[in-house]
């Protein structure tokens, strides 16, 4: 056997591709042998045996490890699994290896044997940890490195909050080797800092459960590892013997983020020093990044360039930026801790939101510098535009220094709006006169200066705009002296595209509060470079994404004269972009087709021909189809060019449905015939759904593509919405309705052997059959319709698919409360009736049902149910609260000890849980509406409240329980809004405003039930059930409720 392996581990590494193939899949087969590993593992023993073979055979253990150690891996392959003397000699001869004179083979088996670890410890292999901390002990570096190795992988990994005994021997060590930098190499001091940072992770866990431990040990851990990190960043950056100090400041600069987020009470005293030092860092640093990666060429370029990149232990190239990236994450939380918060801003200057201090100004200046375009990034643009397009989008995927930036300044404007703002103006000032005297001083690298400006504004737009609309707000920006001193002069500046693309894209963001004038030019010049072929991609790339804003944001009559100039470009630029930049000028159209529907017409063909066109193209690309989508229901909705854009389409759509052998075109094709059918008018115009309806039909009823069927059921849905009478009348060759294939259809999609998965718009589907065609449905089959959905809930597993079919139920008990509970009542499944199948579900997945509407629904209907009183309802025992277990109380809840001693729940009449979730109705709205308060929600409440005491970087303190005295209710809002949840219940607020999927469903939009108040009828609802006590509420209910549940009808409901 060890000679087979050699010979195909030999062969895998072989040139020749035949041969390494034949090799690979030699070796798979002779996996299944119970010798395989034992065999492996003596080649890679063997010193005579070349290097790279015996890394081979490492990496080949490591995959055998993961694939048929053992039963329990989420990889396991059926096989054969080593029997415990072979695992045991195996682990011995890896094990040896980790103390080889080569590094290489050293890694890698340490690789294995934290793969090993993850089955074998402490059961199998009780001594290896001690093993390995007697490698750290040995005192030689190699071994160290080793043992660093494995516990890098087996802590980050297996490691949890029930190996603290583990832990605390490990520490000291890790503190050691990370103090010893004369004995250990860098890349084994990173590993051990690495490693702490996981401890940290870990110990932190365990703040909930058992905060005492925390507030014991955090305190000597940071007391141990604070003051050398510190060092380590005080150090100048160097490369000393060509190894560079940069990659143990940057691991360092992750630990203080972790000690931040794990330990942040106990880190508290050390935060100052941290953000000195951090801040003396960033500013050294500046100058030199800035002449390495954004003003190559000068004098001064090379020696930047070698002081901050380095190659890594395997020979990558890598560069300051981790280290800068951990630095501007750390501020970034530190501007959320309260203690910190002095720093950054005056609260003495400036009224209620303070000033920013000297401190921060100063910040944001170096985070301009820091956010300038390097010239990597120009190179990559130059040679993709889709690069550049992907870098600009917010989500981007490449991640840099630049974005880095972007994320602290996005925090920032989150945390500290109105100081950030004149932080800003304060340092966009400072840093547009060094771009005007560079631009004088004919300096070509000025424009890289003026861009960051403006791209850091532009960041913090949404919450600068609100500042620039508030009248007394003392934090504002001189948007003119801005416009004048740096967006002109980057708009004028051809020779730097780049930059006179951002000068569009600034424009744009702020159109919701430029002036007429400047508005009005801009809105000019981006028209004119999206219709110009010649412009440079990046400038009209730029101004297709400008257009965008321009047409959401200012008023229309600025965009109407250039509407025909506008989408005539965008129709042209189109075709030629690619799958990963279409999208902005897609998003342009859509927005540009809202200002004038006779423009709109006139340019129909080449609209038609541009948007369907790139969905040809590009069919699978989800967010180009979504935009498509809303571009074609635009134009069904337009009444002057809706005809010739419908005969332009359907077709294309209709030949992509029936003619396509990929489920993803068809998919995407019926969710296009979908926006034509929403968007159009109702009834749909004849001969509409006899031209289409029958191949959707055909294609449904053949298909078992998951993603097909769900845009189907949606289809139809349309279908149904749009023209009931129509599909309930059409008649196939036997005569069977329109009407009755969708029903055949659903019973399909229903049926027991069928994935939930592929159902889960059917719920909305049958709904609207019911809403719109109740005429064309005898009671027998309406009946039969339902018992096949609740055939269907009684078998449901997931909660996605249960909660998707609820709102049916709930709009039939809405209009019929007493006839539903009577037919479902009278079907039985097993020993339950079709009533309990239905109850059970509605109340375990009350809270998934989705949708605003839905969701109003679902609790009047719950209403409604309660006020039968028929006891078919009432006294149906469901699962209540958690009873609390003993047995697990203070602990950690691992998977086995939940198997010992599970959760139990107590019983309680349906009735009761009713009212349970309709409290939770109120609580949701009492979260919501904090959350648009304050952004904090309740969480930021119960810190005014005086519920505990809070450290003062906000970590909580319990400060008693609900017996000792504690309002309950003041876990959700402090004692001072009671009056307000008064007026919350009384009708005073609604919260349930904003977008949803029904917003454009006339039949929703009808409904009574969507334009009342939840919570008006909610309070009316529990002050009547109080006075009357329906159900037997003070006797029967009452006492089922929750200290926090009794609050709310004490405090929020006035007696």
């Amino acid at each position: 056997m060890e000679a087979q392996v050699f010979e195909a581990l030999q062969g895998s590494l072989s040139a020749e591709p035949n041969t390494r193939m034949r090799s690979e899949l030699n070796l798979k087969q002779l996996e299944h042998s119970d010798e395989f590993s034992l065999a492996a593992a003596n080649v890679a023993l063997a010193a005579e045996v070349r290097t790279a073979v015996r890394q081979a055979a490492i990496v080949q253990i490591r995959g055998y490890v993961n694939r048929h150690w053992s039963i329990g891996s989420t990889r396991y392959e059926p096989g054969p699994i080593p029997n415990q003397q072979t695992k045991s000699q195996v682990r011995e001869k890896v094990f040896s290896l980790l103390t080889s004179s080569d590094r290489k083979i050293r890694t890698a088996s340490a690789a294995v044997v934290s793969s090993m670890a993850r089955y074998d410890w402490p059961d199998e292999w009780p001594l290896l940890f001690s093993q390995l901390v007697g490698l750290l002990h040995s005192g030689n570096k190699d071994h160290t490195h080793s043992a660093m190795c494995v516990f890098s992988e087996w802590v980050t990994n297996d490691m949890s909050e029930q190996h603290m005994e583990q832990l605390g021997t490990l520490l000291p060590e890790l503190k050691r080797i990370f103090v010893s930098g004369s004995e250990y190499d860098t890349s084994t001091r990173v590993m051990a800092v690495r490693v702490f940072s996981d401890c940290i992770e870990i110990i932190s866990n365990i703040s909930f459960a058992q905060a005492d431990f925390v507030d014991t040990h955090a305190p000597a851990i940071l007391k141990e590892w604070m003051d050398p990190i510190l060092d380590v960043f005080k150090q100048p950056i160097s490369s000393r013997g060509g190894v560079s100090s940069i990659p143990l400041k940057a691991e360092c600069a992750k630990a203080v983020v972790k000690a931040m987020e794990g330990f942040p009470k106990h880190v508290a005293p050390y935060n100052a020093s941290i953000l000195e030092v951090l801040w003396s860092q960033l500013k050294d640093l500046c100058d030199p990044y800035l002449q390495a990666f954004v003003y190559e060429g000068g004098e001064h370029s090379e020696s930047a360039m070698d002081m901050l990149t380095f190659c890594d232990e395997d020979g990558e190239e890598s560069s300051i930026d981790s280290y800068l990236l951990g630095i501007f994450e750390w501020v970034s939380k530190a501007t959320e801790r309260k203690s910190m918060r002095k720093i950054f801003v005056d609260k003495a200057a400036g009224g209620g939101a303070g000033v920013p201090t000297p401190f921060f100004s100063e910040l944001v200046a170096v985070l301009m510098s820091y956010a300038q375009i390097t010239t990597e990034m120009l190179e990559d643009w130059a040679d993709d535009m889709d690069l550049f397009v992907a870098d600009e989008d917010e989500e981007g995927y490449r991640f840099n220094v630049r974005v880095s930036v972007q994320e602290l300044i996005q925090s920032l404007a989150y945390s500290l709006p109105g100081p950030l703002t004149a932080a800003l103006w304060s340092a966009a000032r400072q840093r547009t006169e060094v771009a005007s005297q560079w631009r004088h001083q004919s300096n070509s690298s000025w424009w890289l200066v003026s861009e960051a400006v403006l791209w850091s504004i532009g960041i913090a737009a949404s919450s600068i705009i609100e500042q620039q609309e508030d009248k007394k707000s003392s934090s504002q920006i001189d948007l003119g002296a801005l416009f004048e001193s740096v967006v002109w002069p980057l708009a004028q500046s051809a020779g730097f595209p780049f930059g006179q693309g951002r000068a569009f894209i600034f424009a744009s963001s702020f159109a919701k509060v430029l002036p007429p004038n400047i508005a009005e030019a801009f809105v000019e010049a981006s028209s004119k470079a999206t219709a110009d072929p010649h412009m440079h991609p990046a400038v009209r790339l730029s101004a297709v994404r400008a257009i965008g804003n321009f047409c959401r944001y200012l008023p229309s009559g600025l965009v109407k004269p250039h509407q025909s100039v506008i989408v005539g470009g965008l129709a042209d630029v189109i075709p030629q972009l690619s799958e990963d930049s279409a999208h902005i000028a897609l998003d342009a159209m859509h927005a540009t087709l809202q200002d004038n529907q006779e423009i709109s017409a006139a340019l129909e063909p080449a609209i038609s021909q541009s948007v369907i066109g790139v969905w040809q193209k590009y069919p699978g690309d989800v967010l180009l189809t979504s935009i498509v989508i809303d571009i074609v229901e635009d134009m069904a909705r337009n009444p002057l060019a809706r005809e010739a854009f419908t005969r332009r389409a359907l077709p294309i759509i209709g030949e992509a449905i029936t003619q396509s052998t990929e489920g993803m075109v068809v998919s995407s094709a019926i969710d296009l015939l979908s926006g034509l059918v929403k968007g159009g008018p109702s009834p749909m115009p004849s001969g509409y759904t006899e031209a289409i309806f029958p191949s959707l039909m055909q294609v449904l009823s053949s298909c078992a593509d998951n993603e097909v069927l769900q845009s189907g059921q949606a289809c139809l849905k349309y279908f149904v919405q749009k023209d009931a009478d129509c599909v309930a009348q059409w008649r196939d060759g036997s005569g069977m309705s329109g009407l009755d294939h969708i029903i055949r259809f659903v019973a399909v999609l229903l049926a027991p052997d069928s994935s939930e998965s592929s159902a889960l718009f059917v719920g909305d589907l049958v709904s609207k059959i019911i809403q719109k065609c109740s005429q064309y449905i005898a009671g027998n089959v309406l009946a039969e319709l339902i018992r096949v959905v609740t055939t269907r809930l009684a078998t449901a597993r997931t909660s996605s698919f249960c909660s998707s079919l609820l709102p049916l139920y709930a709009q039939l008990v809405v209009h019929y409360p007493s006839e539903v509970v009577d037919l479902l009542d009278q079907m039985r499944f097993g020993d339950q009736s079709g009533l309990q199948v239905v109850l059970a579900a509605w109340f375990r997945n009350y809270l998934d049902v989705q949708g605003y509407y839905n969701r109003k629904v679902s609790a009047v209907a719950l209403t409604r149910l309660f006020l039968l009183g028929d006891p078919r309802v009432s006294t149906f025992a469901v699962q209540g609260d958690l009873i609390p277990n003993a047995a697990n109380n203070g602990k950690i809840v691992t998977r086995s000890m939940s198997r010992t001693n599970p959760d139990q729940y107590t019983q309680i009449p349906s009735s009761a849980k009713i009212i349970k979730l309709l409290l939770v109705e109120i609580e949701m709205d009492i979260e919501s509406l904090f959350a648009r308060r304050g952004g904090a929600g309740l969480s930021g409440l119960v810190d005014e409240a005086d519920l505990g005491s809070e450290g003062e970087d906000g970590d909580w303190e319990d400060d008693g329980d609900e017996d000792g005295g504690i309002d309950p209710l003041a876990e959700l809002v402090p004692a001072d809004q009671y009056g307000f949840l008064s007026d919350l219940v009384d009708g005073g607020v609604d919260f349930d405003e904003g977008d949803d999927d029904d917003d454009d469903d006339d039949d929703v939009l009808a409904d009574p039930i969507y334009n009342q108040d939840l919570n008006e009828t909610l309070g009316t609802f529990f002050r009547e059930m109080v006075q009357n006590d329906q159900n037997d509420f003070h006797a029967t209910i009452e006492p089922t409720l929750s200290a926090k549940e009794r609050a709310i009808f004490g405090k929020v409901i006035p007696h």
